[in-house]
């Protein structure tokens, strides 16, 4: 779900709804004067500004208390100090996905210098120019730029969005999608659409590591999680690959993107239900595998287990 508002709390807006249009206002302001301020820069120096100001915004962010918990829960060994520098850390990668956002068009053209593609030896992303795909990442490191895959390959690659909450701020937003090498469709009613697409020997492009309430129980750095598996149950029924694809996150604004085996379900012969939990649980070993690497890079800022896995983490 798109963040309703940045700057004030849910719970506050719902208390004083006239905060509600005030909040969108002053939230659309400081977004556009800072995404101009970072087109007048480098890359490289609007990415550094970004995590200087998103690091320093933390203390005001409604979401800063969340990645602290789900932090707390994945790293149950390391010390509330240790934990507070991380989620200071996630804070100011959120200014670096800023600016990969607002350069995302010369980060491309200049792609030979800032982007190394890597793609598994199982692999040829030539025979997915004719035949349809599932491709899916976390919120984990640069995971905007894995949609380059598409142009790099020359792919048709479809992602949904979730609809901006603040009507001030959709069309900044909309304008920044289209630089990336990706067809939108809206996340309202989506199935469909990702559904036609991969009956037309598309790709689509998911992003699964967020909480889906109604999922079923995953093991998630070792706690069970309701795990969203769309994305194998979307391989499995239109019989095509669930490729698994990570951006990492490199120095000044470069980027290494890997493409993955196909994941496969363990027991073939197991029901579509039972294979698709066997392959979405492959795919959040990915996952946890990219956040131990980088916890820094780790955009989690939903509620990721149930509640008492939380209660857990603070005894």
């Amino acid at each position: 779900m798109a963040q309703q508002h940045f700057l004030f709390s849910a719970r506050m807006v719902e208390k004083l709804p006239s905060l509600r249009n005030l909040s969108w206002r002053l939230e659309a302001f400081i977004v556009r004067f800072l995404l101009r301020l970072m087109q007048t820069m480098t890359p490289e120096r609007a990415a550094k500004f970004a995590n200087f100001i998103f690091r320093n915004l933390r203390f005001i962010l409604p979401f800063t208390k969340k990645i602290q918990r789900n932090l707390s829960v994945a790293f149950p060994q390391k010390n509330a100090q240790e934990i507070r520098q991380l989620t200071r850390d996630v804070c100011g990668n959120l200014g670096n996905a800023a600016a990969e956002l607002v350069f995302a068009e010369r980060i491309w053209l200049e792609r030979d210098e800032r982007i190394e593609f890597i793609v598994d030896d199982r692999v040829n992303l030539a025979d997915y120019q004719e035949n349809a795909a599932v491709m899916v990442t976390g919120h984990i490191g640069a995971w905007q730029i894995s949609t380059f895959v598409a142009s790099q390959y020359e792919l048709r690659v479809t992602s949904i969005f979730a609809p901006e909450k603040n009507p001030f701020l959709a069309d900044v937003f909309l304008r920044l999608r289209t630089a990336l090498p990706c067809h939108w469709i809206s996340r309202d009613g989506c199935m469909r659409g990702l559904t036609q697409e991969l009956k037309q020997k598309h790709i689509v492009g998911l992003v699964t590591d967020t909480r889906l309430d109604s999922g079923d129980p995953l093991d998630f750095f070792g706690v069970p999680a309701p795990t969203n598996t769309t994305a194998a149950r979307l391989a499995l029924r239109h019989h095509c690959d669930l490729l698994p694809v990570r951006a990492e996150r490199l120095a000044d604004m470069r980027f290494r993107i890997t493409v993955f085996p196909p994941i496969k379900p363990d027991n073939p012969a197991a029901t579509a239900s039972e294979q698709a939990h066997q392959m979405t649980q492959q795919l959040l070993a990915y996952f946890e595998s990219w956040v131990r690497e980088t916890p820094d890079q780790w955009m989690c800022f939903g509620r990721r287990w149930p509640h008492d896995a939380y209660a857990d983490a603070t005894n």
